[in-house]
């Protein structure tokens, strides 16, 4: 009797255990890859990356208020150029994507007095503005 039950358990376990140990492993889909022309291969890197500020070398931009918004409001940079975003309104900002190319998308915050640096390593136009107030004027950073 007791070797029917293990029997039973081993022929009905097994392939559980199996597809549980597989789905965990990646084997249920996913598995950070993206699916392209019938190939998958690793998702490509983000044009915008999210960067400490260096010293200097960076064009800045200020968060002046919600009324204000960003000032510049509009900035244009070669590729590869790093912009410093700097809060000197005394309420939380973010600094949010709206309209832009594909890899690009950002979703900062900046706190007051604590600046954030997002690097734009591709051409385009990236528009962006403040998540948490719908009303303040918007950005843009338009990479050549």
């Amino acid at each position: 009797m007791k070797q029917q039950i293990f029997n039973r358990l081993a022929l009905t376990g097994v392939p559980v255990l199996l597809a549980a140990f597989l789905y965990s492993c990646g084997g249920g889909g996913g598995g950070g890859a993206y699916s392209y022309g019938g190939s998958s291969s690793p998702a490509p890197p983000s044009t915008v990356q999210l960067v400490s500020c260096p010293p200097s070398g960076t064009t800045d931009v200020s968060i002046v208020s919600i009324a204000v918004g960003f000032s510049p409001a509009s900035i244009t940079v070669p590729v590869n150029t790093t912009v410093k975003w700097t809060n000197t309104d005394t309420t939380t900002h973010t600094v949010s994507s709206t309209t832009v190319p594909a890899n690009g998308a950002f979703d900062v915050q900046v706190n007051p007095g604590a600046p954030i640096c997002l690097k734009f390593t591709a051409a385009g136009t990236f528009n962006y503005h403040c998540a948490v107030h719908p009303t303040m004027p918007t950005g843009m950073v338009i990479v050549q």
